[in-house]
């Protein structure tokens, strides 16, 4: 029989948190039950979950999340499944599961992904939000913390986690999901219109171009956010013309990474401190054979080989993204072996099925050294 871990994610199944039950994906001894509050999508297949709300005590939620009560109806339901540990995703919800782990006197693992790290909201110190206030808590007792990036982990230390306890553990694509098209002439952008997305440095560099070089290319821009009304007008003016799907399906779109030659990823800091981890979609591209336009923002120099795999500019300089994008686009046959360099990198870097099998062992020893597994 499998060992059963919680998998705590406050809102259960966001369609863009996909990561996170993938990231169980090659598991064979170990099988998580996703508990949490806030479903927001409907359940993977292969998987079980459980919304916590019905066996809260007289105070609810609300005594569960702000004063950590673990009422004795939530207790014994999870203790049935006889849980070895507990990982939540992302340090709010770590926060949360920290008085289950207690509880339940099981370890418990934490997966850092990004602005959990990086915003200013989350590395104050307030009396006011339970993460902030549970912080040094978190980091003292639990077993493991997970940054999905060195560059996480390095935003972690500075705020005083533990360095012991941290494990670098990138996510991972499936290489049979995302794989090398009929490539054409198609720049891609896929992310929210959002600051920390930095789609306004690439809509500025493409209106920098050559309308020549871009007459031959066809610039995808997938996603949809608050500055989508804000940046069309610039295309406009430019006379830049680009295809707005807007938001596409997880299902669909390894079919656009197959079909472009080049991925941009022009991410920087948002004034919230709000940071990437490392963009799924940096990975993604990569397995699919895309040359990489991206900014040496957070994890990212730590998948995209400048010169090699793609090129890497500073964030927010739009002149040299349109330089690196005009040199992608005017020579085809570099382009392709950047994108050919990218997915033989990612294969050894960011392999799903590898980096799933080493989630449940960092899982496994954790459960062992703190003796719910024998």
């Amino acid at each position: 029989m499998p060992h059963t871990i919680l998998s705590y994610s406050d809102k259960l199944f966001t369609p863009s948190e996909s990561f996170i039950p993938r990231a169980y994906h090659a598991f064979e001894t170990v099988k998580p039950l996703f508990i949490g509050h806030d479903r927001k999508g409907p359940t993977p297949p292969g998987f079980e979950a459980l919304e916590l709300g019905a066996f809260h005590g007289g105070l609810g939620e609300t005594g569960f999340k702000q004063l950590g009560l673990v009422g004795r109806e939530l207790r014994e339901t999870l203790a049935h499944f006889n849980p070895v540990a507990i990982h939540a995703n992302f340090g709010k919800s770590g926060a949360y599961a920290l008085p289950l782990a207690r509880a339940l006197n099981i370890p418990l693992i934490v997966t850092y992904h990004g602005g959990d790290a990086t915003k200013t909201s989350n590395t104050k110190d307030s009396r006011l939000r339970v993460y902030n206030r549970r912080r040094q808590a978190l980091w003292d007792e639990a077993a493991l913390l997970l940054p999905v990036s060195d560059f996480i982990r390095r935003e972690l230390l500075a705020k005083g986690a533990p360095d012991e306890k941290m494990v670098v553990q990138y996510n991972g694509v499936d290489p049979e999901k995302f794989t090398p098209g009929e490539k054409e002439n198609v720049l891609l952008f896929a992310g929210r219109w959002m600051e920390k997305k930095g789609i306004e440095t690439l809509i500025r560099a493409l209106t920098k171009i050559d309308p020549d070089i871009l007459k031959n290319w066809r610039i995808r821009l997938l996603g949809d956010g608050e500055l989508k009304p804000k940046l069309l007008p610039l295309l406009e003016a430019a006379g830049v013309k680009a295809e707005l799907p807007g938001w596409i399906p997880a299902d669909e779109m390894p079919r656009h990474f197959e079909e472009a030659a080049i991925a941009c990823v022009p991410s920087n800091r948002a004034a919230s401190g709000d940071a990437e981890g490392l963009p799924m979609v940096c990975m993604e591209a990569m397995f699919a054979g895309c040359a990489l336009a991206a900014t040496a923002h957070a994890g990212i120099p730590e998948c995209v080989v400048d010169g090699e795999t793609g090129y890497l500019v500073e964030e927010r300089d739009a002149d040299a993204l349109a330089d690196r994008l005009t040199k992608l686009m005017s020579d085809p046959a570099a382009t392709r072996a950047m994108g050919e360099n990218g997915r033989a990198r990612a294969m050894e870097k960011f392999n799903l099925n590898i980096q799933s099998k080493k989630l449940e062992s960092l899982i496994l020893d954790a459960a062992k050294q703190a003796g719910t597994i024998s």
